[in-house]
């Protein structure tokens, strides 16, 4: 086995035993955070920061930047798209 296999992947959440690392990371790029919601759509986590409807930061400040969001940003945005039942 390779040394860099033996290494845990930082971006992975598990290290290279197995187990999961009991702290998230704060900032999660376009792709995690569309698996966070649900296993929607890059696309769709990158349009609704285009449209400034989900809170997120672009790296470099530049509109084409890579984006990070946070899970409570996420939580926020997906709150907004609920319909139905009562509200406790």
């Amino acid at each position: 086995m390779s040394a860099t296999m033996d290494k845990a992947n930082p971006t992975s959440g598990v290290s290279a035993n197995g187990h999961e690392h009991s702290r998230e990371r704060e900032w999660m790029t376009a792709a995690e955070a569309a698996e966070y919601a649900g296993g929607v759509g890059v696309c769709t986590i990158r349009e609704a920061c285009n449209r400034n409807t989900l809170r997120h930061i672009r790296i470099g400040g530049g509109i084409a930047g890579p984006i990070r969001t946070r899970r409570e940003w996420i939580a926020d945005w997906l709150g907004r798209w609920a319909r139905g039942g009562d509200l406790h």
